[in-house]
């Protein structure tokens, strides 16, 4: 007879009734055995008491298995002719109270493998007391038949032979060539080729979770050496990260490159799709986090995005002037692709311009974390949905430019925010907005170009007295060496801005972008964005020019918005009356309102129509944002920081309601009929 070989039994192609049949094979293998061994070597004999075996011990053959029922020396015996000896290796015994049909016990009398009523192999162990070999054995069901057939008396005798064996294998099944393809060992368990390398790769993870440890930060499973040192983890967002490889990001390239993948070294940028679920950022080796802006820390850095990541090493500063007094602070994050921190990384998301610094918003007055995004995705729909080329303020530079100069280079103007949670040495810090933050190159603005300037209202300034020569309201970010040019022109837009209402409009598209100026009236207008521009005053915004004549307003800081005040601790019902516009000669939007009157009105019925400015609009950016988070990240963040300014004042039915009153009443406005 042929007895199956491992694969008939585990083959990737094995059907269910291949499998029966191997099976079928196998224990009409085991039966004829039993019978011939049984043949040959002698029989079984039982007796009530070991009294009674004495007296006919004379008549029993050497060889004989002998079964004492009763008494304190019941048990199974091997009789030799002279001596009656325990069966001290594996026995194997009926057991009618017990729920197993049959057991073999080691020599300490542990069962080690039992097959039971249902006809499923059981296998015990001294901690878990069992542990089913065979699980759902519906495929199996024939292993019953065989049951039921057993004789005793014969499998008593292979049993008494097999514990003789100095092997550690109870029974091994052989081919036709003599070669183990199956064992059955003396602990119960069945091993082939490659079970055994299964046992094999079991075993090594079995070592390994004695290193591992459970703990509430994001690692789930830390494996870590001897000096504690973190070898790798597998964390709660379902990333397993060795030696710093993101496997499961591994075997996904490895999927689309069959050719052996090429090592890069000194990486100068990483490129990352935009993500659709949350950022995870795992910073360690991390000193004392400072508490104000100018002390910079470092250590290394994991970023993982939707499967993709990348590890460097990191500089980090608290970014703000406000966010250096929260207890949560905004983070300016730099790259290095070494140690010594002197070779910048870029990082590249998506379509944005490569970065070497990205910064994450811990959102710590907007107890939503919508706001500061959400605005920024709302600007470019605004943006998105204009006419002709150029389209974005950004491609300003580009009109007229011819090969390299006329490339788009990723600049848009305005941050990307993507929702994000934060680690610092495996400890929560919190969730946020992670991403573009107003960086000069991200306004396509050069270096040192006298007339190409950017200027960050960090201070309150009036707009149409902008500070000249040395300001201190505001900075001037470029160019980085300021000349006459730059301040004569800052100096002549504060001399347009105080023109008459006539000379004003006569002389608006030379100072004005007219695009720009309605698109970013009628934004601030809409989300009423109240630390960033209030009538004349304006703060936060950025200021650009590319020939130092027409300037453009870019937004930046937009998280007083919807009503929430700047510390977080008030939301205002403000949703009616204008927050540019008030009735003076001397108000700049007013006469910007008075120049472009049709086109703000028409556009503003364009952004209606296209339900830009609108409820509908309004949720599906803020859910798009909220519900990266899961409701257990969530709870880490209340745990982490249960005390926030506007937690129990704002939501985003709060941020609803108040949008559906403030369209009310701009549609009143600027004039809309749908």
């Amino acid at each position: 007879m042929t007895v199956p070989s491992d694969y008939d039994f585990i083959g990737n192609t094995i059907t269910e009734s291949q499998f029966k049949n191997a099976l079928t094979v196998l224990l009409n293998h085991i039966r004829q055995m039993s019978l011939d061994l049984v043949e040959a070597q002698g029989g079984n004999y039982s007796y009530a008491t070991m009294a009674l075996f004495d007296v006919d011990k004379i008549n029993v053959p050497a060889n004989s298995t002998i079964r004492i029922a009763q008494g304190d020396d019941a048990g199974l015996y091997v009789w030799d002719g002279s001596n009656l000896t325990p069966a001290k290796e594996s026995n194997f015994f009926e057991s009618s109270n017990s729920e197993n049909l049959f057991e073999w016990k080691d020599n300490a009398g542990n069962v080690v493998l039992a097959l039971n009523k249902k006809g499923q192999l059981v296998s015990y162990d001294e901690n878990t007391k069992r542990s089913i070999l065979l699980t759902n054995q519906e495929d199996i069901k024939e292993l019953q038949k065989f049951v039921d057939e057993l004789n005793l008396n014969n499998i008593s005798v292979l049993l008494k032979l097999l514990a003789t064996n100095d092997s550690s294998d109870l029974y091994t099944f052989d081919d036709n060539d003599g070669n183990i393809v199956l064992r059955l060992t003396k602990s119960g368990m069945l091993r082939s080729g490659q079970i055994d390398g299964l046992h094999n790769a079991v075993d090594a993870l079995e070592y390994l979770k004695k290193l591992t440890k459970q703990s509430d930060d994001s690692k789930l499973i830390r494996f870590e050496d001897a000096e504690k040192n973190l070898l790798g983890y597998i964390d709660k967002f379902g990333n397993w990260v060795f030696n710093g490889v993101d496997v499961l990001n591994e075997i996904n390239e490895l999927k689309k490159f069959k050719n052996k993948a090429q090592a890069v070294t000194a990486l100068k940028q990483v490129a990352v799709k935009a993500p659709e679920s949350l950022i995870q950022i795992y910073l360690t080796d991390i000193p004392a986090l400072p508490d104000a802006k100018g002390t910079v820390v470092t250590g290394k850095g994991e970023f993982h995005f939707d499967g993709q990541s990348f590890n460097c090493f990191v500089k980090m500063e608290v970014q703000g002037a406000s966010s250096a007094a929260y207890a949560k602070k905004n983070w300016n994050i730099a790259f290095f692709s070494d140690q010594a921190l002197t070779k910048a990384l870029n990082v590249k998301i998506g379509d944005l311009l490569p970065h070497d610094e990205l910064v994450f918003k811990s959102n710590w007055i907007d107890h939503t974390n919508i706001r500061n995004a959400m605005c920024y995705r709302l600007w470019e729909q605004f943006a998105a949905s204009r006419t002709g080329y150029p389209r974005l303020e950004v491609e300003k530079p580009y009109i007229g430019k011819t090969g390299k100069d006329a490339l788009q280079n990723g600049a848009n103007g305005v941050p990307r925010l993507y929702s994000a949670l934060l680690y610092i040495n495996d400890e929560f810090y919190g969730i946020g907005s992670f991403g573009t933050a107003k960086k000069r190159a991200n306004y396509n603005i050069a270096k040192n170009k006298p007339k190409e300037i950017l200027i960050g209202m960090d201070g309150w300034n009036d707009i149409t007295n902008l500070e000249v020569n040395n300001p201190t309201l505001y900075e001037l970010k470029a160019p980085s060496s300021p000349t006459v040019d730059t301040f004569n022109a800052i100096s002549n837009w504060n001399a347009f801005t105080q023109l008459s209402d006539e000379n004003f409009t006569a002389q608006a598209n030379d100072y004005l972008d007219k695009q720009n100026a309605i698109d970013f009236m009628l934004f601030a207008e809409f989300v009423k964005c109240r630390d960033v521009v209030s009538q004349n005053s304006a703060k936060n915004f950025q200021f650009i020019s590319y020939n130092g004549k027409k300037f453009m307003f870019m937004p930046y800081d937009m998280d007083t918005v919807f009503g929430l005040e700047w510390t977080g601790a008030v939301v205002y019902d403000d949703t009616t009356g204008s927050q540019l516009v008030w009735n003076s000669s001397g108000s700049f939007w007013r006469k910007v309102k008075v120049a472009y009157n049709t086109d703000v009105e028409a556009r503003y019925k364009q952004l209606r129509d296209l339900k830009i400015i609108s409820v509908e609009n309004i949720y599906n950016l803020s859910t798009d944002l909220s519900l990266k988070y899961s409701k257990d990240v969530y709870d880490l963040e209340l745990a982490r920081w249960p005390v926030r300014p506007s937690l129990n004042i704002t939501s985003l039915e709060q941020i609803l309601t108040w949008t559906k009153k403030r369209i009310a009443f701009l549609d009143t406005y600027f004039n809309y009929t749908a």
